[in-house]
């Protein structure tokens, strides 16, 4: 289990700025207060700071009706759901959609990405990293262990693959080993079949692939666009998450 890195208590006071903001929470389990439940398993969470940081940064890319919903289970496993979006979130290029999940199960906290989509417009000038260094900065300070993501929207497979996520599934890299196969010239897939074999030979039920060694690779950023898979990140490896934060301040 991670070890929290600040002490935040929330207040009714600041989730009463949070509602002043157009939040709503709703509860899945349970009947408590959200503010109890955040102080009980997610302490140190400055829940306040998030959500104004979030609010922030996309209530100006979209004219259309947002929803800002907080969610929470407090039955174990505890649950926190955030989610914000506009009314046409499934729109792939006007829609705009964020969500995360934070889990805990006895001593382990996760961070589950489960959607982020802005429109088109705004896409391409940073803001994936912003709302990064905004989520990290919290999952630190309760201590979260894990964070997880799907890489299967647009671009988001070289994305991830580039933030230093480990890919989890070793039939989803022999899916994008085969499309890279097809599609590269035979110069260009022999590197991309060495960091394949070379992690599989040693490890042949791995869940962490260094997926970000073949973001690097000449050809494969195309073919990781349209990648699907599944990762991770420890936040306790400290040289991980020290990679993980150097992406998201734009050093790499």
């Amino acid at each position: 289990m991670a070890t929290p890195t600040k002490i935040h208590i929330l207040t009714d006071s600041e989730w009463k700025e949070c509602i002043r903001m157009g939040y709503q929470d709703y509860s899945i389990g349970g009947s408590g207060s959200i503010v109890n439940f955040i102080n009980t398993n997610f302490q140190g969470l400055d829940l306040l700071t998030w959500l104004t940081a979030i609010d922030n940064l996309l209530k100006g890319m979209t004219n259309k009706k947002l929803y800002k919903i907080i969610g929470f289970d407090d039955r174990a496993p505890f649950k926190l759901i955030i989610e914000y979006y506009s009314e046409d979130s499934g729109d792939k290029v006007n829609g705009l959609a964020f969500g995360r999940t934070i889990t805990k199960n006895k001593d382990l906290k996760t961070a589950v990405h489960d959607f982020f989509r802005i429109p088109l417009f705004h896409r391409m000038k940073g803001h994936g990293k912003t709302m990064l260094a905004y989520g990290l900065k919290q999952y630190l300070n309760i201590g979260v262990d894990v964070i997880k993501v799907h890489a299967s929207l647009a671009d988001g497979g070289f994305v991830w693959a580039r933030a230093h996520f480990q890919a989890v599934n070793k039939s989803e890299m022999q899916l994008i080993l085969a499309d890279a196969k097809l599609n590269l010239s035979n110069k260009q897939f022999k590197p991309v079949k060495s960091v394949f074999d070379n992690y599989y030979s040693k490890t042949p039920n791995g869940k962490a692939f260094p997926i970000n060694k073949w973001s690097n690779l000449d050809g494969m950023e195309k073919i990781l666009r349209g990648s699907d898979w599944h990762g991770e990140i420890d936040l306790n490896k400290k040289e991980l998450l020290t990679k993980f934060k150097n992406y998201v301040i734009r050093r790499q």
